[in-house]
């Protein structure tokens, strides 16, 4: 029986080539990685994106692909990307699956320091007076946001060269991704019940580890949480020990 295969959701300014060293590990340990630039990084039309194009699109372009194909999926979120990917992921769990006499499906969720957002909740509207972070720019014309010191926000603790190309790999984000609603997320479904995690980063400088913490702990479910003492950019510090607990994470749910 094939390993199931890791499909990995990008953080919001981010795209597959910053998750390389991590997705090197995973592929050299047998595992298939698909993964994709979100439809709301590096937009020529930023006004008419949102969290519901970019599930609509990791359920579309990631997910339906293998499934349909019989595969099993481990959907693993970094940041943003535990907005619309957990919206894309609803209805699509294996077991949902094999209820339905269908094939293939989500083994389990795993999120990065990753957003847990409620149906109707955007990041702007869980942010402090609903604003976005003060390191967040925003071209009101454009809709589009860029980062003031992505250097510290993002990469705190990675060493400077490998910083430097990450930030070189940037790109803008559409704002309404991050102030339009989610969807109904999939980590509140029993279909998930042992078959969801959580990595929180505890010098994290993009979301604080204690509102890592408070989203887990409200969530309303039970997680396997993992704490690690990096920066919101553990596939940069730690790929080795990210890819084995990745691995980890596949043995676990993927039976």
């Amino acid at each position: 029986m094939a390993n199931p295969t890791v499909v990995l959701v990008p953080g919001a300014w981010h795209s597959p080539i910053h998750y390389a060293p991590l997705t090197q590990l995973l592929e050299a340990a047998n595992h298939t990685v698909v993964t994709a630039r979100l439809p709301s990084v590096g937009s020529s039309t930023p006004k008419d994106q949102s969290v519901a194009n970019d599930a609509s699109f990791i359920e579309n372009k990631l997910l339906r692909p293998l499934m349909e194909q019989g595969k099993d999926v481990l959907l693993l979120m970094h940041s943003y990307g535990g907005c619309p990917g957990a919206v894309a992921a609803k209805g699509h769990s294996k077991k949902e699956r094999m209820d339905a006499g269908q094939k293939g499906g989500i083994v389990g969720l795993v999120f990065l320091c990753a957003f847990l957002a409620g149906e109707g909740d955007s990041l702007k509207s869980k942010l402090p007076n609903q604003e976005h972070f003060p390191w967040v720019m925003e071209n009101s014309q454009t809709s589009q946001l860029s980062v003031s010191d992505p250097g510290t926000v993002f990469y705190n603790d990675v060493p400077s060269a490998a910083a430097a190309t990450a930030i070189s790999h940037l790109a803008l984000h559409a704002e309404p991704a991050l102030s339009s609603p989610s969807g109904p997320p999939a980590w509140l479904d029993a279909a998930y019940d042992g078959k969801r995690a959580y990595l929180q980063t505890q010098s994290d400088n993009t979301i604080p580890f204690v509102a890592q913490d408070a989203m887990v702990k409200y969530s309303g479910v039970q997680w396997d949480v993992e704490v690690w003492e990096t920066g919101h950019s553990p596939f940069l510090v730690r790929p080795e020990a990210l890819a084995e607990w990745v691995v980890g994470r596949v043995r676990a749910y993927g039976v």
